[in-house]
């Protein structure tokens, strides 16, 4: 700071920096418009409802998550 004071940032010990970062997914416009619908209707899709929609999205049910 302006004081010349020294100031140490302590991370988590599982934050793990030299991990590259995972790709950011790229939905179709289908479906984001699919995954709004369902977020509309229901914010948290679980179960047998989250399995058939990434199955119909041909998306992973993470990603459906």
């Amino acid at each position: 700071d302006a004081k010349g004071t020294i100031r140490e940032i302590v991370l988590p010990k599982g934050l793990d920096l030299d991990r590259p970062k995972r790709t950011r997914t790229s939905f179709t416009a289908e479906q984001l418009y699919r995954l709004e619908l369902e977020f509309q209707r229901c914010q948290y899709v679980v179960g047998r409802e989250r399995t058939e929609l990434a199955r119909q999205l041909n998306l992973s049910e993470t990603q459906v998550r």
